[in-house]
């Protein structure tokens, strides 16, 4: 007796065959699924320990589906089923216990546990029964391998935020701990500037965070964000360029200009950088 899983790949044979007479002893494998025969295998007690890990899982109670009335009608589906025994896929002819063989292929996807066959290619659990099958056991599998679904997704969901959050925190810490950096904002008469062309001014500003007071405040812990800082000075000298004439306007806070005129260097007031890049 031979039927097909519904599969939104149909270039996958996803056909199984409910195997009617045991292979002689000593001649058949164990199932990979259940490490025991094929034959024997208890569908009510497997469906209802997966029940009870759900109802006890917080990422199945998070999909609000506990709580539906398919959901509720879930162990009188379980009562009724005929056993489904032992299922071949057809493809490869790999024998397994059946209802273990049908859950992870509607839960994870239509895929051979021994060679593989199938590329997890997604099972149709909306889909009427497939024939000469059970209608209680699809009907039942499908209830449980949606809430499955729908909590392995939150799991990857989380994971993945997880993972990001982490990967963030990794690029604050390895910012703040390259701090201080130098920032240097050059300025030239020339509206195409190359490699050739000499800066008309240049404003280095220096970008620091005080690493004590923060580590204190956070109990050693990096912060999860770094607000930088350029300091502040008393005087603050605002650059206003009219031809070759340089105009410096008074406001506050936070650079000064070189001493040199014809360089018209812009620097900290509090750092004091000396005016090495100057050729006069």
């Amino acid at each position: 007796m031979t039927f097909r899983l519904p599969c939104l790949d149909q270039s996958i044979d996803t056909g199984l065959v409910a195997c009617d007479v045991p292979l002689p002893p000593n001649t058949e494998d164990d199932c990979v699924l259940t490490l025991s025969s094929c034959w024997e295998h208890d569908d009510a007690s497997f469906l209802t320990s997966k029940i009870q890990l759900l109802e006890e899982d917080a990422r199945a109670v998070a999909t609000k589906l506990l709580h539906t009335e398919t959901w509720k009608t879930l162990p009188d589906l379980v009562q009724k089923m005929r056993a489904v025994g032992c299922l071949s896929v057809t493809a490869c002819g790999h024998r397994f216990s059946g209802l273990p063989l049908l859950y992870i292929c509607m839960t994870t996807g239509f895929k051979c546990p021994v060679c593989r066959y199938g590329n997890n290619a997604e099972i149709d659990i909306t889909a009427a029964p497939p024939d000469h099958l059970c209608a209680n056991v699809w009907e039942a599998m499908c209830v449980l391998c949606n809430v499955v679904r729908k909590r392995d997704r939150l799991e990857k969901l989380e994971l993945e935020r997880f993972t990001a959050m982490m990967m963030a925190r990794q690029t604050i810490s390895v910012v703040y701990l390259s701090l201080p950096w130098m920032l240097r904002f050059v300025l030239y008469k020339d509206p195409n500037p190359g490699m050739a062309s000499a800066p008309f001014a240049q404003i280095p500003i220096k970008m620091c965070i005080d690493r004590t007071t923060v580590l204190q405040s956070r109990n050693g812990q990096l912060p999860d964000t770094i607000n930088l800082t350029a300091g502040m000075c008393r005087i603050f000298r605002m650059i206003t360029l009219v031809s070759d004439r340089v105009f410096w306007k008074s406001t506050r806070p936070v650079v000064s200009v070189c001493a040199c005129a014809k360089c018209a260097k812009v620097y900290c007031e509090g750092c004091r950088l000396d005016c090495a890049w100057c050729p006069m």
